[in-house]
């Protein structure tokens, strides 16, 4: 998320954080849940000092925190949710996520680690040809990757296979809600399905971008999440 912290950081507050097991987090060893982490976004909110906050996400984030504009609609100004479902990923996705954190939690040779990483973010992550195009932040998203606490991967694994779906209580979400789809998602269609779901919501599709829209596309995705707050801002 860094080109949107840096970009609309020049008319917002803008606060990024790791979830549990991730970056320099800590984490509970007996693991957590989505809803665990719906309270960690509010406590989040309110350690800041304020009342209510756009929340915009990438797959995990934008799952919990579509799980918080149900729960918390007061705390939540407007919602940017980019590529995320509102239940688990396919069985495929689960399998694959969970054999890549076995590599990297239990692989001694930093190569195959970093080789595994790769072949999931290629395969998952990106449009085709992302790493050739941007052997920088590849390289930077492998270093992220397989710099996660070896303890915790199996837990950060076991998080998505552990989403209830919301699929019923779409129609429940009162914010505003910006929906931003990359066409190279492996599900493409996702994103429209959503839109018609949620009542008041957005959809932005956008050509060449895969699951990590934000990093595909990063200029679009953060021009578009100014606008769409400013938007809101406009109204209230």
């Amino acid at each position: 998320m860094r080109p949107q912290l840096e970009y609309l950081s020049r008319g917002f507050r803008c606060v990024a954080f790791d979830w549990p097991g991730h970056g320099e987090s800590g984490f509970d060893p007996e693991g957590w849940g989505p809803w665990d982490l719906v309270e960690d976004v509010v406590a989040m909110i309110e350690s800041l000092g304020e009342e209510r906050a756009f929340l915009a996400g990438v797959s995990q984030g934008g799952a919990i925190f579509s799980r918080v504009a149900l729960a918390y609609p007061e705390r939540v100004l407007g919602l940017v949710n980019m590529c995320a479902g509102p239940g688990p990923p396919p069985p495929t996705v689960v399998a694959d996520l969970a054999q890549v954190a076995r590599v990297l939690a239990d692989e001694p040779d930093e190569a195959v680690r970093r080789r595994a990483a790769r072949a999931f973010a290629d395969t998952y992550f990106h449009a085709p040809g992302f790493a050739a195009r941007n052997p920088s932040l590849a390289a930077a998203e492998i270093d992220v990757m397989v710099g996660h606490p070896r303890d915790a991967l199996a837990l950060v694994a076991a998080l998505p296979p552990r989403y209830d779906s919301i699929t019923e209580r779409l129609g429940e979400i009162a914010t505003p809600v910006l929906l931003i789809w990359g066409d190279q998602d492996r599900r493409a269609t996702l994103g429209a399905e959503l839109a018609a779901a949620i009542p008041d919501a957005q959809l932005l599709v956008i050509a060449g971008a895969g699951h990590h829209v934000n990093v595909d596309a990063p200029a679009q995705v953060s021009e578009a999440i100014e606008h769409f707050c400013q938007a809101i801002i406009g109204r209230t």
